[in-house]
């Protein structure tokens, strides 16, 4: 079977409902007729049903364009998506308007790829993994008391200002989602795609490559990977109890 270009990709029929979709967003250096810019590209990656991932679209962010994101969700659902649930996103305030504008019930919940880095700039840990586990930690552990306790020690280790400032705005509102279940919680922040994709992308085009050509570019390298897209992570065990608990959320969606 031929392998569909990006464009192919980008017209492809896609699953009625995704139980997160993963705005993964890379800053890249694309080559523009006769200059490079410098440009904030997003790899959009859906959760299916059965746990596989499809790549939904790689596009890049137009921020002085108020239509484009509309536009971008509405086409998503002319390709047969009815439900997003979940939507990981960073702060792009323009993309989430637009998202709930064509899905009302959508939910967002953080972006940690966007998250880590700006911790990691300012920390002192030499190994970034180290941080990215106790940021990822704080969103999965099992009960609310257990996350209160380890926010506190947290908070207690970065305890400069910048530190502090960097809590304050993007780690404050982790308590509420502690009203999704423990599975639910580990799919959006632990066994989600948006680690691995961020990082092929960023190791793909380091400094020995100085910009892409276009999108296809980033697609070719990906799709020749075939752990990135039609792959599932989980156990049989491990999805059972995240379907277990989507449905018990979402009684008006069918899961099985």
């Amino acid at each position: 079977m031929n392998k569909l270009t990006m464009t192919e990709c980008a017209k492809k029929r896609l699953e009625e409902t995704y139980l997160v979709v993963y705005a993964i967003k890379n800053e890249l250096n694309i080559k523009k007729a006769e200059y490079i810019e410098a440009t904030e590209i997003y790899t959009l990656i859906g959760i299916d049903k059965k746990g596989y991932r499809h790549l939904l679209n790689i596009v890049a962010d137009r921020t002085h364009n108020n239509r484009y994101w509309l536009d971008f969700f509405e086409t998503l659902k002319s390709r047969g998506l009815k439900n997003i649930l979940f939507l990981s996103v960073d702060d792009n305030k323009n993309m989430k308007r637009c998202a709930k504008v064509a899905f009302p019930s959508i939910q967002f919940v953080d972006s940690l790829t966007d998250i880590i880095p700006k911790f990691y700039k300012y920390s002192f840990e030499k190994d970034e993994k180290k941080l990215s586990s106790k940021i990822h930690a704080l969103y999965t552990q099992a009960t609310l008391q257990e996350f209160k306790q380890m926010f506190e020690n947290f908070k207690k280790e970065y305890n400069n200002v910048i530190h502090q400032k960097l809590i304050e705005k993007y780690l404050g509102n982790i308590e509420s989602l502690y009203k999704y279940s423990h599975n639910i919680r580990l799919l959006l922040f632990k066994h989600s795609a948006n680690i691995y994709i961020y990082d092929k992308i960023r190791l793909m085009f380091n400094k020995n490559q100085s910009y892409v050509s276009d999108m296809d570019e980033i697609y070719e390298k990906l799709e020749g990977n075939q752990k990135c897209f039609g792959f599932t992570s989980f156990k049989k065990r491990e999805w059972t109890l995240i379907l277990n608990d989507f449905i018990q959320i979402y009684s008006n969606i069918e899961f099985i």
